[in-house]
């Protein structure tokens, strides 16, 4: 790593011109590229015998929600700039079906006709990412912690509300509900096995050494971290996490409410349908919330997808698009992923997902040229799932294909709305936070 120009009187130290050289030459490096096997899609004929023709819609979504979030980092002071926080925004938006045909069919959309595609219900949140003390916290870690429990806590706790619907399963009866335990203290004072109850509170203090311990530490992301080296490792599992409570919070108020209403709705996350790194642990809670609500009389009473705008998953489904008729898709068993997009032995690797998804993954073409990956949850986790195993996989392919949006590759009305409404640009966003940071401050 070079030197960096701190007092601005001296050049940044540049890095070497030439220093590839030797790693050219390295004999290891030769031999370590011509081991390696990058994944290569199946051929032709064999990519089309995998194929299978999505079902027709039912008819009855009216709706559907779209779920994502954005974030930006900003430095909160001009002298010392490693010290900086993030500020998040994120949040579902509706948009009924109808609503959208009606435009579909308007010559000229208005301002009038485009505000009833943009029903938005907005959450926001503000994280010490590094060097940043928060008051009445002892430590940097401590004052993430807390700043996530009050990001919870918004909007009359909504969230955290449904982040204890989910951990103690209160879809069930009282007499059901399962606890919650927290492996260890935060505050590394050595405590372990820390329990939370449903109906209890959300912060209880550590048995031991009496420091605040959180719901939201079911999390784990004090695991992640450190007072010197701060908390930007934490930020994409926490917003992925606060995604997936939104939705959460919305089917909680719908089930409470009216349950058949859910039949109604489609819940679109962008991004897979998985808990990733620490967050991992929610997984098993949110598989068998999506096993209650597709156990129900009458058939699955959940509708939810995750697409995903890129990655490896995506880059696989443009090089396989040409073996696709519209409508037909393509499911990812383990074989076929270990195989052909994230490389790995089947028959002695853990099965892809297992531990994070609470659903399949698709491939699909709508009705253009328009390729989806989506997970859609399913009756249980399977390395061979069929088509059958996805819960109302038909309405959520065929309206998936509805919804198309022209204006990006592969995209989606409400969630190209969605994320224009919460996505945090640099510029001119991130520095205009960064003023309001430093001004609310007095930096």
């Amino acid at each position: 790593m070079g030197y960096s120009a701190i007092r601005g009187r001296r050049p940044m130290e540049r890095a070497s011109k030439a220093s590839h050289t030797e790693i050219i030459k390295s004999s290891a490096v030769q031999d370590f590229l011509q081991s390696c096997e990058p994944p290569t899609p199946p051929e032709m004929p064999s990519m089309k015998n995998r194929l299978v023709a999505a079902p027709g819609p039912s008819g009855r979504l009216t709706a559907v929600i779209a779920v994502d979030g954005g974030m930006t980092e900003t430095a909160v002071r001009e002298e010392f700039p490693s010290a900086s926080i993030v500020f998040m925004t994120f949040g579902p938006l509706l948009i009924k079906l109808q609503d959208l045909s009606d435009v579909d069919t308007l010559r000229f959309i208005g301002p009038d006709d485009m505000a009833k595609l943009k029903q938005l219900r907005r959450y926001v949140a503000v994280i010490p990412s590094r060097l940043v003390p928060v008051k009445g916290a002892s430590s940097f870690s401590l004052g993430v912690r807390l700043s996530i429990h009050r990001a919870l806590e918004q909007l009359d706790g909504e969230l955290q509300k449904a982040l204890a619907w989910l951990l103690f399963r209160e879809w069930k009866p009282s007499n059901q509900r399962e606890e919650w335990t927290i492996p260890r203290c935060p505050s590394d004072c050595g405590a372990t096995e820390i329990q939370f109850r449903s109906e209890g509170s959300t912060v209880q203090p550590c048995p031991s050494c009496k420091a605040p311990v959180y719901l939201s530490d079911a999390l784990r992301l004090y695991e992640r971290i450190d007072d010197a080296l701060g908390a930007g490792g934490i930020m994409s599992y926490l917003l992925t996490t606060l995604e997936h409570l939104a939705i959460v919070h919305l089917i909680r108020s719908i089930w409470d409410m009216k349950p058949a209403l859910l039949r109604e709705v489609l819940f679109i996350k962008d991004g897979p349908l998985a808990f990733f790194g620490t967050t991992a642990p929610l997984r098993k809670p949110m598989l068998e919330l999506m096993q209650f609500l597709g156990g129900q009389s009458g058939g699955p009473a959940i509708n939810l997808v995750g697409v995903e705008k890129s990655g490896e998953f995506v880059e696989h489904a443009a090089r396989v698009e040409r073996a696709f008729e519209p409508y037909q898709t393509l499911i990812l068993s383990n074989e076929y992923i270990r195989r052909y997009i994230v490389p790995g032995d089947p028959k002695t690797q853990q099965p892809y997902g297992e531990n994070m998804y609470f659903g399949g993954k698709l491939i699909f073409k709508g009705a253009e040229s328009d390729m989806y990956v989506a997970t859609v949850p399913m009756t249980g986790f399977s390395v061979d799932p069929k088509l059958t195993d996805f819960f109302n996989v038909g309405d959520v392919l065929r309206t998936i294909a509805r919804l198309r949006c022209s204006m990006y590759d592969n995209a989606l009305v409400p969630v190209a709305l969605v994320n224009r409404l919460v996505s945090l640009s640099d510029v001119p966003t991130s520095d205009i936070l960064a003023k309001f940071a430093k001004d609310r401050m007095g930096t």
